[in-house]
């Protein structure tokens, strides 16, 4: 993480700017997967690789925030596990991406791609917090299963058949929210979300339930403090 408030022209303790780039990779060997007889086995390994970025600039009165993730590498391999997949036309290559059809991993994908940002201000001595936010998933993309989801039925992998990874199109929701602190022990919340009325299933999901439609809560919160005087009485 790199501070850059100089650039900005921001010196106050409250007042914020910064950016983050992440690379990650991680090889895990001996990957315990599921079958779709329910048993459990290992494959050989599992690379997952990709860059992190994220942004902010906070001026105490109005901030934006935006943050993107970008998946390079997905990738499971195993030999034993590509011939068990398709042993009579051995067309299942030794690395695949996300996983085997035979197991389980495939339906554990997550985006390649997907942002997120965040612009909002504080106003009235900053008691009203109002402010918006935009969330952006790539589609689903694994050409491996989508060739086989194009080929006759006789020449798919029976593997897949009780097993197919939920899919998901490009999904861009809208939120918008307004928090107002009425005092020290009251605050009022206005969220709305998927403003924009989007019919989607989230991405990881392994129930056809799509997400709730256009959303809008009301929020109060309270706290309370016990009285000086009080005292709990003893049994």
């Amino acid at each position: 993480m790199r501070d850059v408030r100089g650039p900005f022209g921001l010196r106050r303790e409250n007042q914020r700017a910064d950016v983050k780039l992440t690379f990650y990779r991680s090889r895990i060997t001996d990957v315990i997967r599921r079958s779709n007889d329910l048993r459990f086995s290992k494959v050989a390994e599992q690379t997952i690789a990709g860059i992190e970025a994220e942004a902010r600039v906070d001026t105490g009165g109005f901030y934006i925030q935006v943050g993107a993730t970008f998946m390079t590498t997905n990738k499971v391999c195993d030999e034993s596990a590509a011939v068990m997949a398709d042993s009579q036309e051995g067309c299942v290559p030794n690395c695949v991406k996300y996983g085997f059809p035979s197991g389980y991993l495939p339906t554990q994908a997550t985006p390649k791609t997907s942002a997120n940002w965040t612009v909002g201000g504080r106003f009235l001595d900053r008691r009203l917090d109002v402010g918006g936010r935009l969330i952006y998933h790539g589609a689903y993309d694994n050409p491996f299963f989508e060739h086989q989801v194009d080929l006759p039925w006789q020449q798919q992998i029976q593997s897949y058949a009780f097993n197919v990874p939920y899919t998901w199109a490009t999904i861009v929701t809208a939120d918008a929210y307004a928090r107002f602190r009425v005092g020290d022990r009251l605050s009022a919340e206005l969220v709305g979300t998927n403003l924009n009325n989007r019919y989607f299933a989230d991405p990881l999901t392994r129930s056809l339930m799509p997400v709730p439609g256009r959303t809008v809560r009301v929020i109060l919160t309270g706290r309370f403090r016990r009285s000086p005087e009080f005292r709990p009485r003893r049994r």
